[in-house]
């Protein structure tokens, strides 16, 4: 027999499209994100009801975005098990992960409780700042891991 088998071809495809599955969720996760830190600006222009119903949604899909990224970080760590990479991390991009649902779960919450208290808010926006500066270091480390992977 010369070649592989087929179920080689299948498992292969599969190992792909398992490890691949994590970075396509992160890339619409940190794009949800970057749209949501829109409302930095969008916030300013609106007053009264309508503010205050663009707020609920703000919450709300702030909300989707920590479960989504929750998600794509188990993801991730099913895919090192699953290809038996191990469950701890081997890089920098490995480990600022978790670290970076911790930052998302604090901004979340502070950001829950920012309309009773002004100190809150502040620290949301500035938890958003520093976040989306950290996602984007994640990402630039994850796009030079998956060299190293593949």
């Amino acid at each position: 027999m010369i070649g592989k088998p087929p179920e080689y071809k299948i498992m292969a495809t599969a190992d792909t499209i398992i490890l691949l599955l994590h970075p396509i969720t992160a890339v619409a996760i940190l794009a949800w994100i970057w749209w949501q830190y829109g409302w930095k600006r969008k916030s300013h222009d609106l007053k009264g009801k309508e503010r205050l119903q663009e707020l609920e949604r703000h919450e709300k899909i702030g909300e989707r975005i920590l479960q989504a990224a929750i998600v794509s970080v188990l993801i991730a760590f099913t895919a090192r098990w699953y290809t038996g990479l191990g469950l701890l991390p081997g890089s920098l991009h490995g480990f600022t992960g978790p670290i970076g649902i911790i930052l998302l779960w604090v901004m979340a919450r502070w950001g829950r409780n920012s309309r009773k208290d002004k100190l809150k808010k502040v620290k949301h926006g500035r938890a958003a700042d520093l976040l989306v500066t950290l996602m984007v270091f994640h990402s630039f480390l994850g796009f030079l891991y998956i060299f190293e992977v593949v």
